[in-house]
């Protein structure tokens, strides 16, 4: 070996040395840069919800996760250059949805607008991490931020992308699952539909009042794909390419359900699931 070969040689080892010493996952992920097109980055926080939108530049993030997975988020969102959150949803109070927005995630970013399901007094819930949800939106309120009901029908901007809310349709207050915010978000004749935690009663009333406006290329399957979602019905008129159920490896509830992954099968739609793959980032 010659001595400039050796040189090189020496120079990369102690190259990989010093990087063995930093945190250089950033340089593996596969997840684009923002500022083009429509990427939703379905974030693995095990049992629990996170999806990231971005869209030329814009950002809104739907969940949270568990309490715990707040540092999580709040690394992958600035690596991925978010300094602002235009929109902040969280879907239902349920903590692996709404515990790392609670607890950590909506201090770390400015936030345009909250949006969350309004409950009447004899629904509200009265959990330690709904209450810190609340607490840390009244600190955005002061702050500027917008807080908004989730309300049938409205409709919003992100960058050139908009969203829609298509439920919850009804409070349930009995079941908070049902109680979940759904959105869905549209760009240049593309579409992704995030369903939350809702069931089929849910399904089966979004069928009868949006009918083939439920269409969309991406779907996050309802309830981290649980039987009690993903119906039949709701699966044939939605229609999705792809659909991302977000679960943790060897969860105890037995998600996905084998029945949704056999529905979904039926109908050609690809399923990724963050239990396997990890983080899922679909373009659109």
């Amino acid at each position: 070996m010659n001595k400039k070969r050796f040189t090189a040689l020496l120079l990369a080892f102690v190259l990989l040395l010093s990087l063995a010493a930093c945190d250089v996952s950033w340089l593996f992920d596969p997840s684009p840069a923002p500022g083009g097109g429509l990427v939703v980055h379905f974030i693995d926080v095990g049992q629990g919800d996170c999806a990231l939108i971005e869209a030329g530049g814009r950002f809104m993030l739907i969940d949270g996760g568990e309490r715990g997975s707040e540092g999580k988020v709040i690394k992958y969102l600035r690596r991925r250059g978010v300094e602002r959150l235009d929109y902040a949803v969280a879907t239902h109070p349920h903590s692996d949805h709404m515990g790392g927005l609670a607890y950590g995630v909506l201090e770390a970013f400015p936030v345009g607008t909250v949006i969350a399901p309004r409950f009447s007094p004899e629904n509200t819930p009265t959990t330690q991490t709904y209450e810190k949800f609340l607490d840390a939106v009244g600190k955005l309120i002061a702050q500027g931020t917008a807080a908004k009901y989730a309300r049938p029908g409205d409709v919003y901007a992100l960058g050139e992308a908009r969203f829609t809310i298509l439920g919850p349709l009804k409070e349930d207050g009995r079941n908070y699952n049902n109680d979940s915010v759904i959105v869905r978000v549209e760009w240049q004749g593309k579409a992704a539909l995030f369903m939350g935690d809702a069931e089929k009663t849910v399904e089966n009333a979004l069928v009868k009042e949006y009918g083939e406006a439920l269409r969309s290329d991406l779907l996050k399957a309802g309830h981290h794909g649980s039987k009690t979602s993903s119906n039949d019905n709701f699966l044939f008129m939605a229609r999705p390419k792809d659909a991302v159920i977000s679960c943790g490896v060897g969860n105890s509830y037995g998600h996905p359900s084998a029945e949704v992954l056999e529905r979904c099968k039926s109908y050609g739609i690809a399923v990724h699931r963050t239990d396997i793959e990890g983080t899922v980032v679909i373009y659109l």
